[in-house]
Order: C-alpha cells, then structure tokens, then sequence
C-alpha cells in the first residue's frame, strides 16, 4: 500500500497524535495562551529530591534489572507551554499511566520513572521536524530527561542491567537518548532491551546512530523493537508506512507470519483510575504487514479498542494493553538471555 499524503502534513498530524496520546482521560483542555516564557528561564530539575521522581522502586527490592520508563503526555494545556507536576491532579495522572504502562516489568524489575517538562501541543508542534539545534520548545524536556537517565545511572543503577520502556511520546524521546547518550559501549552495554512501544515509523537503519541494533528474535538483547497495533484494512495511518520497522509481540518474528491467539499469554485493560478491569487471554492473532510494518492485529472479543482521535481501526492506545503478559514473558526471556552471557 503506498502512501500518497504529503511528508509535511503527516509530519503535522505525527505531531499532534505524539503531543495528546495517553490513556483516555488523561488530556486537559487549555485555556487562552500566556506569553511564552523561553526554556532559558528553567533551571535543571534536581533529580537527587525523590519528589521529581514518579516512581522509585522500594529500597528491599531484590530484581537484578531496573527498568528506566518515560510516560506519554499527560496533559495539553495551551496556557502553560511545559507541564506542572506541583499539581496534585497531575501528580495522579502521571502515576497512573506510569503505574498502568510499567506494569508488565513491575514483577521482574525495579521501576523508575522520571517527571519531566513535556511540551504542550500546540508548541510542540513548531518543533515536530526541526533540527533539534533549531527547536524552540521540546528540548527542554528531553534536556530532562537525559539529566534523570545520567542520575540514575550514577546514583541509581550500582551496575545492574537495564530496559528502555516508554509509550507514543515517551518512546520518541527515548530513541534520542539512546542516540546521544548511548554511544559509549560500557553504557550500551548494560542496556538488556529498549521497548519503543508505538514509535511512529521507526525506521529499519540509523545512520546517525550505527550503534543501535534492532530486535530480530524473542532474545536478542542491546536492541530496540516496537509495534503499531491496526485492524486489517486501515488506510494511510500516521504510524506505519513503507520502511516501517516492526516486531510481532506474540510470535516475536519481524516477518509476515501470523501468529495464532493461541500464543497470547494475556491483555489486560484498565479502567480511568488505574484498576484492573478485565484479563483475556489467547486475547487475539497478530501478524505484520510487510508493506506498511503495521501489526495487524484481530482481537477474538469483538468490542471497541480504537479511539475517534486516532481514526477508525488504529489500535495505537492499546501497544502495550493487548500484549501485557507477553512484554513481561518477553522481558524475562530477554533478561534471561542478558544474565547469561
């Protein structure tokens, strides 16, 4: 299927789904806009204080991996231009989703997820495409979250293994730390795996970045892997496209061949405050359209997993919810396979 939309107006509407997904919910509308105020007026967040942590695991934990996980956005305030986590109602927010999209790693690793200063959309969107020496916005919480990854790694880490693990947003901004702050082999090195869930358009080669390796296999390990979830038939989705990398969470191939529901070890949905609401599992069959890298995939229980925002048939919200108890199964596999070696 070839896509005939403009490079720019996809480039837009990238741009907006990666600057408002979250779990349903979890988006604020705005109000009238302030002046700007310049990211040179921020200082750096002091990740030494535990309040500009989301999460941290408990001191007891005995996990010999921890898991680094950035969160999609939270809110979309066009008043504010970066987001506010001294407020409460945010606070929640962002613990849950954090909470909800870790889950499948919270029994076999440690947890931490920073608080950084997302840019709102409307921002966000001057800078979709830029240049990141160009971009008037978004680097200020990218700047975050490469101070967070560099404290955790001196404080934090103490030489364990690690896994990447971020959703839509929270996966964008991952792939450039592991481009710039990755490219030193002791550091790589401990990295077990990287779940980009929902990358839009992931690319299959990084010349600018020839020490990121992409997953092949259920345990390779120092790569990087993601999938765009879509029922059969969707047209010129904004996430897959020719040249589109993708795995199979169920059968963890990057080939065509279908994978049975019966290789589901379980979805899992959620309900608007954090609890669980309902477990299936044989949940769907799953296969990747080579055309596009999409992973079509059809659930067994008909009901609604698409959202009007995305557009008919994309399952973008439910990357990581269809395929729960197999990232966690996956997750081991690959931290078996890391330990080993």
């Amino acid at each position: 299927m070839k896509l005939r939309r403009p490079v720019w107006k996809l480039i837009y509407i990238s741009a907006v789904i990666l600057g408002l997904l979250c779990v349903s919910g979890c988006i604020e509308s705005g109000q009238p806009a302030k002046k700007t105020v310049s990211q040179k007026e921020f200082s750096p967040v002091d990740y030494s204080k535990t309040e500009n942590w989301v999460l941290l695991p408990e001191q007891k934990s005995s996990c010999p991996v921890d898991v680094f996980y950035v969160y999609p956005t939270i809110v979309a305030q066009p008043h504010e231009p970066y987001m506010d986590w001294s407020d409460p109602k945010t606070q929640r927010k962002a613990k849950s989703v954090s909470v909800q999209q870790s889950g499948p790693f919270a029994s076999i690793c440690r947890i931490y997820a920073p608080y950084y200063r997302q840019t709102e959309i409307t921002r966000a969107l001057q800078d979709i495409g830029v240049k990141r020496e160009d971009r008037k916005f978004m680097n200020l919480g990218l700047n975050d979250i490469k101070d967070a990854f560099r404290y955790y790694l001196k404080h934090y880490n103490q030489g364990r293994p690690f896994i990447l693990a971020g959703h839509s947003q929270g996966a964008y901004v991952l792939l450039d730390v592991i481009k710039d702050d990755m490219k030193d082999p002791a550091i790589y090195g401990k990295m077990v795996a990287a779940y980009l869930f929902g990358f839009p358009r992931l690319p299959k080669t990084f010349p600018d970045a020839p020490h990121i390796k992409l997953a092949q296999r259920a345990d390779d390990t120092g790569v990087i892997m993601t999938w765009n979830s879509e029922a059969p038939g969707v047209k010129n989705s904004i996430f897959t496209g020719p040249g589109t990398y993708c795995i199979n969470p169920l059968n963890w191939r990057t080939d065509a061949v279908k994978a049975d529901a019966s290789l589901s070890k379980g979805a899992v949905f959620f309900d608007g405050k954090g609890k669980i609401i309902q477990e299936e599992k044989n949940f769907c069959t799953a296969e990747i359209n080579p055309e596009t890298g999409a992973l079509i995939v059809v659930p067994l229980k008909k009901d609604k997993y698409d959202s009007r925002l995305l557009g008919k048939g994309v399952y973008h919200m439910n990357d990581i919810y269809f395929f729960y108890h197999d990232i966690t199964r996956n997750a081991q596999d690959r931290i078996n396979a890391y330990l080993k070696k």
